[in-house]
């Protein structure tokens, strides 16, 4: 005699993949759906395509769960930040991007011509209209490292200053009732120039 008896089909899959009937078999099989990916300390993460994830302990890598062509694949996003250098900041202005990555700041001035529109007054006089006032304003470079030839410690410092300047004149009104004119420096562009440390040090 024959005996049938139905086929039981195995419809239990893995996390991340999802059993899917063949009309032209008896059973189907289990078809990835979702990403999976295995970190280094065995913990696996399970995504779904077009979605990320960023480990909390890693903001810079992200891992991306792509469909392609009928397959799911994980990218691995390295991201690479700028350089930072929380010396060259003003105080008050380090931030962190959206994602915890890459920190930046406001960068602290190099030496350059700052501008302010005043009125210039001299004793009981004022000037009858407002002036461009320019000055230098910002960092400079110093070192201080050891010379074997000079045996001893040299020193650099550089100060912002002005490198070219010119005299205006300006009409002054006084509370006397009397008219003058006034010259006074502007300065035209500025630069780093070097300047002595500390007196007696032997470095300039």
């Amino acid at each position: 005699m024959i005996g049938c008896q139905p086929v039981v089909c195995n419809t239990s899959c893995s996390e991340g993949y999802e059993y899917i009937p063949d009309p032209e078999k008896c059973c189907g099989s289990c078809v990835q759906k979702n990403c999976i990916h295995e970190f280094d300390n065995g913990t696996v993460i399970v995504m779904e395509p077009n979605t990320s994830y960023v480990p909390p302990e890693d903001k810079c890598t992200e891992y991306q769960c792509t469909k392609v062509n009928g397959k799911i694949k994980v990218t691995v996003i390295q991201k690479t930040c700028p350089p930072f250098n929380p010396l060259d900041c003003e105080p008050g202005t380090e931030t962190t991007d959206a994602n915890g990555c890459c920190r930046s700041c406001k960068i602290r001035t190099i030496c350059e011509l700052k501008t302010t529109e005043t009125y210039i007054k001299v004793n009981d006089c004022t000037s009858d209209q407002m002036v461009s006032l320019s000055h230098c304003a910002g960092l400079c470079g110093s070192t201080s490292k050891y010379s074997a030839a000079a045996n001893k410690m040299m020193h650099k410092c550089e100060c912002c200053r002005e490198d070219e300047t010119e005299q205006k004149e300006v009409n002054m009104n006084c509370n006397d009732g009397s008219k003058r004119k006034h010259t006074y420096t502007k300065v035209k562009s500025c630069k780093c120039t070097v300047a002595e440390c500390v007196p007696g040090s032997g470095g300039k």
